[in-house]
């Protein structure tokens, strides 16, 4: 039929419009990736191991306890050192330290990572006031230097490392592995997100919130890793939960999470709560 003919007869086909579902099925099909099995074999390329923190039911600090990886307490500091403030001058509280060893999770320049705050700024993003990461590529024991706490909040508690595997959140998971998210989508239309959660759960079991080194962050409110210098997704140093052993509360029972790059040595700071 002429398109004059389709005019007068009153029949005008409409263009049809590819769905981004039939666009995925395509990009997929020329990769061979249609099943189930091919979503797991996409998804076990991201696993990364993390260090699950378990945080100890608070106690006396002992002697020397500088030297430890703890929360709260007595944090360990160099001679020349003064206890941090934040840009208003007030002193910032000790959260936690933990001296790197073989096994944990956390970057070979770092042999020491601490975290200070300040509870009444309250910071939730990196250009915040009140909030400090603090890094030490070497630790000269022989140069420990005590220093009297100025403010006193957090409780001493002793802490437990676990290795543990993590995945991407479902809407983290684009930025890791494009294709896995893809399929995802075409398995499932109607709940794209329930094809890869099955996959995350069969892999390493169902992930919750936690204290730990490393791996991947379990977002409170929904993806927001930073980019790098070149534009990559940044790794991240920790994530902390809220820990009642520790007396610590961020916002409505959530978390805080700091991602470092070590090439550029920048950190980035954010908190989310339910």
């Amino acid at each position: 039929m002429s398109f004059w003919k389709k005019i007068f007869s009153g029949k005008i086909d409409k263009p049809t419009t590819e769905s981004h579902f039939d666009k995925y099925r395509k990009e997929l099909n020329e990769l061979n990736l249609e099943s189930f099995s091919d979503l797991e074999n996409l998804v076990k390329p991201l696993i990364r191991q993390t260090t699950k923190l378990e945080i100890q039911p608070a106690s006396r600090p002992p002697e020397n306890s500088q030297l430890e990886s703890h929360f709260g307490g007595n944090p360990y500091f160099e001679k020349g050192e003064e206890w941090p403030k934040g840009k208003n001058g007030k002193h910032l509280e000790f959260i936690f330290q933990v001296f790197n060893t073989p096994g944990l999770e956390l970057p070979k320049s770092i042999e020491l990572v601490q975290f200070f705050y300040d509870w009444e700024e309250f910071p939730w993003e990196t250009n915040d006031n009140g909030w400090l990461v603090k890094t030490y590529k070497q630790v000269e024991k022989g140069k420990t230097e005590f220093i009297a706490k100025p403010v006193e909040k957090s409780k001493f508690c002793k802490i437990e490392f676990k290795q543990t595997k993590t995945l991407p959140d479902w809407e983290g998971v684009d930025l890791f592995g494009n294709n896995a998210s893809k399929l995802s989508c075409v398995l499932n239309e109607d709940e794209p997100w329930d094809s890869y959660d099955q996959i995350v759960t069969k892999l390493i079991e169902e992930q919750d919130y936690q204290s730990q080194l490393g791996g991947y962050p379990k977002w409170g409110q929904g993806e927001s890793t930073p980019k790098d210098n070149e534009g990559n997704p940044m790794r991240l140093l920790f994530q902390i939960d809220s820990e009642d052993n520790a007396g610590l509360m961020w916002g409505d029972v959530g978390l805080i999470y700091v991602f470092y790059d070590e090439k550029s040595g920048r950190i980035e700071f954010t908190l989310q709560c339910h």
